[in-house]
């Protein structure tokens, strides 16, 4: 009977049914796509300055009758404005959400190793053995113990040592799972040499005994980012958000924007308030504008004031490079989301995601279903699942 039931939800009409209940009880991938279209309808609700209701109907059903899927990213995107006029082509360009986590990506990529992509811990050890550049680790809590980066059960006291003798100036503690910048706690090196956070939460061993009893963590020093990116926004450690493309062995950077921080936010996240731009992948040129989740557009950033036209981030070439080079080392995987910095000494993976969002890449793109040369949706509608054959 479980058989029975898995085959028919895999089905094509399995995941028109899936797509009806789409995202309202949505397990799949994580609450942030819900969130953002939440957020987004509420907009095109209260927005004053709407195309009327004829033209936003002609346009909500091309965009149906190419993808057989409710165009959430209609609104997201708010192609609904009177002042953003687009054509039938435009509107079908942007890739729907539940196609895009529930047909395109199961169709290339095997999920049987999520976990060590989808755990902080073992995506650290899996780099380690590849060797692709990442953040230094300090220590580990695992069931609630701590353990060396040679995985060597050690002290607060070892931990504590080495924290003096290198006397970072941050410490990153991050929950095995998860993502988005969630759960996880920045502390800041004070003039007594403590280390706190914002909240004034203390990084002692009482704090790590007690996050211990209920999750596993990762902790790591804070990165020292190349002035370049960092003269943007000081604040936090501004990143590129690249997805990379493995098809047959052959990787490519598809799309990516660079993600900043903003007013006294640690962390770049979207979610978390920070804005993006689009790279332009071909030269490392951002976009003039910088966006948010809520559809603000920005041509300085509002905290600094650094103008952002013509900027072209250091040394692209070599975070490309690094991008596609870490993606032949995981040919596992099809499509991921690579969070790299560039730091002083060279791009590193931040980390990487299974299931990449392209929400917030394309609101700046508008629409990816060209990059990713998707001309027949109808065609996984129809085969639903991995790919068997090329």
């Amino acid at each position: 009977m479980a058989g029975l039931i898995k085959k028919v939800s895999d089905s094509e009409i399995g995941m028109k049914i899936k797509e009806k209940l789409y995202p309202k009880y949505d397990l799949n991938p994580v609450t942030g796509s819900r969130l953002v279209i939440a957020n987004a309808i509420k907009r095109f609700r209260d927005c004053e300055n709407k195309k009327n209701r004829y033209q936003i109907k002609t346009e909500i059903q091309a965009y149906k009758k190419f993808w057989t899927c409710y165009p959430y990213d209609y609104f997201v995107c708010n192609l609904y404005r009177n002042d953003n006029p687009v054509t039938e082509d435009e509107i079908i360009n942007y890739i729907p959400y539940f196609f895009w986590y529930y047909l395109y990506l199961p169709h290339y990529t095997s999920y049987k190793l999520s976990t060590i992509i989808g755990n902080k811990i073992a995506t650290e050890q899996f780099f380690q053995s590849l060797g692709i550049h990442q953040p230094k680790t300090l220590f580990r809590i695992i069931n609630g113990n701590l353990y060396s980066p040679e995985m060597g059960r050690c002290t607060f006291h070892q931990i504590q040592q080495e924290i003096i003798d290198n006397s970072f100036e941050k410490i990153f503690v991050k929950p095995a799972w998860g993502g988005g910048s969630k759960g996880i706690y920045i502390f800041h090196k004070n003039e007594s040499g403590f280390y706190t956070t914002h909240q004034n939460i203390t990084f002692n061993e009482n704090f790590l005994s007690n996050i211990g009893r209920t999750s596993d963590y990762i902790v790591q020093p804070g990165i020292v980012q190349d002035q370049g990116i960092a003269r943007i926004y000081p604040g936090s450690v501004n990143t590129c958000r690249l997805i990379t493309e493995n098809i047959d062995g052959i990787s490519r950077v598809v799309c990516g924007v660079l993600r900043i921080g903003r007013g006294k936010n640690e962390v770049d996240n979207a979610s978390a308030g920070g804005l993006f731009l689009k790279i332009d992948i071909t030269n490392g040129r951002v976009g003039n504008h910088a966006m948010s989740y809520e559809y603000e557009k920005f041509s300085a950033h509002p905290d600094t004031h650094f103008v952002f036209n013509n900027f072209t981030i250091p040394q692209w070439d070599e975070i490309r490079k690094f991008s596609t080079e870490s993606a032949d080392r995981l040919p596992f995987f099809s499509h991921l989301g690579w969070d790299i910095a560039l730091t002083v000494n060279g791009p590193l993976a931040i980390e990487t995601n299974l299931n990449p969002g392209i929400e917030v890449l394309q609101i700046p793109y508008g629409g990816l279903r060209e990059a990713f040369g998707i001309t027949d949706p109808d065609y996984f509608w129809k085969n639903p699942g991995k790919r068997l054959t090329k």
